[in-house]
């Protein structure tokens, strides 16, 4: 049931994304993560449907996660980037303190996913990630 890291995908513009799986729930080790950053991450649904997220710790240490889309400008395809405790949409150019990613700005808000955090390990339901399957 605990996810793995298998591969890091990415490009010149965007962020690199750690490729998890998981059978029922995707488990990733947060030990690692530092107030103010994020991890992208690509998860495989059955069908083959490669579902983007990212999860960030604001600086106050809590833990945050969002499908890599917005309400608005998903069928854009283009996703976030974070540059300085920020996440920005790679669309519209909308900055979001990681602290209030959550509100978003206008209509560009993060499309948020739902976690359980235990200890220093975030499981996400794959069922979650599948729920939002539309948006890419």
């Amino acid at each position: 049931m605990a996810g793995c890291l298998v591969l890091l995908l990415g490009t010149a513009h965007g962020p690199r994304f750690i490729k998890v799986e998981g059978d029922g729930i995707v488990a990733i080790q947060t030990r690692d993560f530092k107030p103010g950053s994020a991890e992208f991450y690509l998860y495989r649904d059955r069908a083959g449907a490669e579902l983007r997220f990212l999860l960030a710790r604001d600086s106050g240490g809590t833990l945050h996660a969002a499908m890599d889309a917005c309400q608005r400008c998903y069928n854009y395809h283009k996703g976030y980037v974070t540059s300085h405790g920020y996440l920005v949409c790679k669309f519209c150019g909308n900055r979001y303190k990681l602290d209030a990613m959550e509100s978003g700005l206008a209509s560009c808000v993060p499309v948020k996913l739902p976690i359980q955090v235990t200890g220093q390990r975030v499981k996400i339901r794959s069922a979650d990630l599948e729920h939002e399957r539309g948006l890419f």
